[in-house]
């Protein structure tokens, strides 16, 4: 066995020694999933994979990620459905700036576009900014991490993040850029599996949602109330979902 590779097998051994969310101390093994470890956080509920799996295994995986077909399929219902949960929660105001963070094909972006505001969508996946284009060509796009957008693209009054948080290897370095792009006072509407939810089962990996290396972070409504005001962000409300979704909003302070 080489150095490398011992190193790997004493790290996938080893115990977490510090919740990423919450700072406590204490977790229990919630079972292994496709070979990953998951644990649970016992102060805020937070589970996570460890250990996490290298940028080149979830590199892989997204190489033969499929889900832009199924997107696709059922593009413009999505269209529908960001347009009621715009209006509902974001109450914007036409020509106010908008932006979908990990925006896949661009529905969200169309959706603020045809409620008359200037839309804007970041997404890591370069096939699925480049359908976004060509299907939805009135939204501004970038392919690339956060990290990287344009200098011009900042000031932003509203803010999507739908069902991406549970990809992110790092979530503090997402946020925190994040965050500079948009205005005091915006609102961001984020949605991510609810691992604190009722009708999750008791066997964690069995839950669908458990589909590491894609999915590696799974929060709670406690783990998020830490998360958010870390970040420089008040919990507007949680809103209610029959099924197994974390769905809040919250404002920049």
């Amino acid at each position: 066995m080489t150095q490398t590779e011992t190193a790997k097998t004493a790290e996938a051994a080893s115990e977490p020694s510090r919740c990423i969310i919450c700072g406590g101390g204490t977790f229990r093994p919630a079972g292994v999933s496709s070979g990953y470890r998951i644990f649970r956080c016992m102060g805020c509920g937070f589970h996570f994979v460890h250990p996490l799996p290298s940028l080149e295994e979830i590199a892989a995986i997204y190489e033969k990620y499929s889900s832009n077909v199924l997107y696709s399929a059922k593009a413009e219902r999505k269209v529908l459905r960001a347009m009621k949960q715009i209006k509902r929660y974001l109450k914007p105001k036409p020509g106010a700036r908008f932006i979908d963070f990990g925006c896949n094909i661009g529905t969200g972006v169309e959706a603020a576009h045809r409620l008359g505001l200037e839309a804007y969508g970041v997404d890591i996946d370069e096939e699925s900014v480049g359908i976004a284009r060509n299907e939805y060509p009135a939204g501004h796009y970038h392919a690339g991490a956060v990290e990287s957008l344009p200098e011009d693209w900042k000031d932003f009054d509203f803010a999507f993040m739908i069902e991406v948080i549970e990809h992110l290897p790092d979530p503090h370095a997402y946020f925190e850029a994040m965050r500079a792009r948009l205005k005091p006072g915006a609102l961001l509407y984020l949605t991510t599996p609810d691992a604190g939810h009722w009708r999750v089962p008791k066997d964690f990996p069995t839950w669908q949602e458990v589909f590491p290396p894609q999915h590696i972070h799974y929060f709670t409504r406690t783990a998020m109330q830490h998360f958010l005001p870390a970040h420089g962000f008040e919990i507007v409300r949680f809103v209610w979902s029959p099924k197994t979704r974390l769905k809040v909003l919250a404002r920049k302070l």
